[in-house]
């Protein structure tokens, strides 16, 4: 090989042929898990929904007629939230249905939106809402990835908070714009379905132990000892 030859192959190969990295496969970053208390895929035991959807107008003095659930979490590093995932499941609707009637998985979802909303923290446990939202954002069921998990099977509860008669689903939802998070900053999540056409109940799934606080609205904003089931993630 002529000197001048072998002296270029000498350069390229110290200079990847030109690039510094495109010649060179660099590795995926690792997703940062900013928050995760999913249950497990293969536990049936946490069966608990708080309930959180827009519904049909309600008779006076029914509890659940603005029911909204949120949870909170604090981010140990600075990044931005790209992706969502969340467990719930629908349940029969009335304070007191018929024994058996739980809802088969739907051929269409029974919710026609879901909404996200990340809140500010009041500095006193509780979420700063009503107020306007940090970040909002609707999606289709489509855009959710509604999945449907297991069916509890029939019970006398109802749509009652604990063992519900109820089908459980998982959702992922990427976000449109990225939610910006501040290392230490605590934060609050709404997720809220949409079932006004179908009429039925819809409730977010008791999670994980975190920091057993989360925020519900029956009649009044209120706290629960519990966990709900979502994770967040930078990818």
């Amino acid at each position: 090989m002529p000197r001048y030859l072998f002296s270029a192959v000498i350069v390229c190969i110290a200079a990847a042929c030109g690039s510094g990295e495109s010649g060179i496969t660099q590795p995926s970053p690792q997703a940062v898990l900013v928050h995760n208390t999913l249950n497990a895929a293969d536990n049936r035991a946490s069966r608990s929904l708080v309930p959180s959807n827009e519904r049909p107008p309600s008779p006076v003095g029914f509890p659940f007629a603005l029911p909204r659930a949120f949870d909170d979490f604090t981010s140990v590093v600075t990044t931005a939230i790209r992706t969502v995932s969340w467990q719930g499941g629908y349940c029969s609707g009335g304070p007191t249905p018929p024994p058996g009637t739980s809802p088969q998985p739907p051929a269409t979802a029974a919710a026609s939106s879901f909404q996200l909303g990340f809140y500010r923290d009041n500095n006193s446990g509780y979420p700063n809402w009503p107020s306007t939202a940090l970040y909002e954002v609707t999606f289709t069921p489509a855009d959710v990835h509604e999945r449907f998990t297991f069916d509890s099977g029939s019970t006398a509860n109802g749509c009652s908070w604990e063992s519900p008669n109820a089908t459980y689903y998982d959702y992922t939802a990427v976000l449109p714009t990225p939610f910006p998070v501040t290392a230490g900053t605590r934060y609050w999540l709404l997720v809220l379905a949409d079932t006004r056409t179908t009429g039925i109940g819809w409730g977010w799934r008791v999670g994980r132990q975190d920091n057993n606080h989360s925020a519900n609205m029956v009649q009044s904003l209120q706290t629960g000892p519990f966990d709900l089931a979502f994770s967040l993630s930078d990818q």
